[in-house]
């Protein structure tokens, strides 16, 4: 009887929905691309909440810990424990604001600055490769349909 009523919501106009479908496709392609991008990391050692943790140190030139927090969308606790990982590595490390002495700001170490050319390069090889059959046109049109769902989204 469970199977009967699977089957009868597979029929259903949910599935084809062409929305829905490309909603399942962006994530599909999003899981892809982070696995891509790990077998890359594992070379550096930085398992996959790592090399997003550093990804973002670098993007957002020294962030807080609360700006680490919001843009991986984890807590707060979450990114301080992500942030001792990354410190007992040796690819970061807290320093304290200068306009605000509560405040710690997560800086690249030297290490990392010496690696984010190998972090780049697999960033950019990834993106290619996942890109590969796309001209500059069908780039451009597709960040801006992509740029279009975000304010619905949020």
């Amino acid at each position: 009887m469970p199977q009967e009523k699977i089957l009868r919501f597979a029929d259903n106009d949910f599935w084809s929905d062409e929305r829905v479908e490309l909603a399942f496709l962006i994530s599909r392609v999003t899981r892809v691309l982070r696995r891509r991008f790990d077998m890359d990391m594992a070379s550096l050692e930085l398992t996959r909440a790592q090399w997003r943790a550093m990804l973002y140190v670098f993007r957002l030139s020294n962030p807080t810990q609360t700006e680490l927090a919001e843009i991986l969308e984890l807590g707060r606790a979450s990114v301080g424990s992500l942030i001792d990982q990354l410190e007992r590595s040796g690819y970061v490390s807290r320093v304290a604001d200068s306009d605000d002495r509560r405040v710690w700001r997560i800086v690249p170490s030297r290490l990392a600055v010496s690696r984010q050319s190998k972090i780049d390069r697999a960033g950019r090889r990834a993106a290619a490769e996942l890109f590969a059959d796309f001209d500059e046109k069908d780039l451009r049109d597709f960040r801006r349909c992509l740029e279009k769902l975000i304010p619905s989204a949020e």
